[in-house]
């Protein structure tokens, strides 16, 4: 009989209080953000007696069989209980137990079995351990390697000139032009509340790159941010030329660890291409200054547009895993 125990969670309180002390928690399982995604989810503390160890958070399928992957959830799965007072060599070996335990109560109850565990996740070898001698592969995990940037943006706090300080140094030569470019020509970035211009922006782009517009997924997206920006786990801004058409918007999340990159999208007509750029610089400073951020999770570099520009702003290449544990050998090419 195992040492540990999975019980479902009752008091979202207490529960967020447990994700932002984990230094694997995030705002992606926090009780507001879950909530508001409008999937089903499941909740669960491990504990050790009566000793919360971990949490699990999942986002299941619509029939609740398996739990999934969300493309609105960045991070998920699971997160431990943060010890400063534990040695690193019993830390690391009760992680491991913990995640071995997790492992076999998922197989119980769900296929398949999907997580996107966060960058602070670090031991792996329970899932690429786990059925290590199967010769069936739906019985094996996957482990698909994903990266992020992470942005110190905390120089921005204290109101420098802003090519002084080091963030600014270590932009690419295009985003400093373009950051220049909009200063000359008097474009401003301001807080913004403007949600349907922002889905009309997101609609405008997918269309043309040729891709579909998912209406539910719109209708979520919308959703999501209208919940959020009012408790202040949101951001909102919009940048403006000096006509003050807006021409860009982007929008982050937060929780007490740091901000994260949530979506952003522009008006494709406007010849001000710069607008894009001072739309992220001056939301790194937006949130510095009013938010108290010092770190910034760009939220995904896994595809060679997307990854180039957020990259082009500096800061370091951080890897996680999504996992998987297919139903059928036809779930590993989805």
């Amino acid at each position: 009989m195992s040492k540990y125990s999975l019980t479902p969670v009752h008091d979202f309180e207490k529960w967020d209080e447990f994700v932002e002390k984990s230094l694997e928690g995030t705002i992606f399982s926090s009780s507001d953000y879950i909530q508001a995604i409008e999937k089903p989810y499941e909740l669960f503390y491990v504990l050790k007696g009566e000793e919360k160890k971990a949490g699990v958070s999942l986002i299941l399928s619509d029939d609740r069989s398996g739990c999934v992957l969300d493309d609105l959830v960045i991070y998920n799965g699971i997160f431990f209980n943060f010890d400063p007072t534990m040695k690193s060599v019993k830390s690391r070996t009760e992680r491991f137990e913990i995640t071995e335990f997790i492992i076999q109560e998922l197989d119980k109850r769900y296929l398949p079995v999907e997580m996107a565990l966060a960058p602070q996740f670090e031991d792996m070898r329970p899932f690429l351990w786990h059925n290590y001698h199967s010769a069936l592969s739906e019985k094996i995990y996957n482990c698909d390697l994903r990266y992020t940037s992470y942005l110190d943006i905390s120089e921005l706090v204290f109101n420098k000139n802003e090519e002084n300080t080091k963030l600014f140094r270590n932009l690419d030569t295009l985003r400093q032009r373009n950051i220049r470019e909009g200063r000359k020509k008097g474009a401003k970035v301001v807080a913004g509340r403007d949600i349907q211009l922002f889905l009309d922006f997101y609609s405008e782009t997918l269309r043309a790159q040729e891709q579909s517009v998912d209406a539910k997924k719109e209708q979520r997206m919308g959703n999501l941010i209208e919940s959020l920006l009012p408790k202040g786990k949101a951001f909102m801004y919009s940048s403006e030329n000096s006509d003050g058409e807006v021409g860009y918007i982007t929008i982050f999340c937060k929780d007490k660890k740091r901000a994260y990159y949530l979506f952003g999208a522009g008006h494709l007509q406007l010849a001000d291409r710069y607008l894009g750029t001072l739309s992220f610089w001056e939301a790194f400073g937006y949130l510095a200054r009013d938010q108290g951020v010092r770190q910034v999770d760009l939220e995904g570099v896994n595809s060679p547009n997307r990854g180039s520009f957020k990259l082009s702003f500096g800061g370091d290449l951080r890897s996680y895993f999504q996992v998987y544990k297919p139903h059928n050998l036809s779930d590993l090419h989805r």
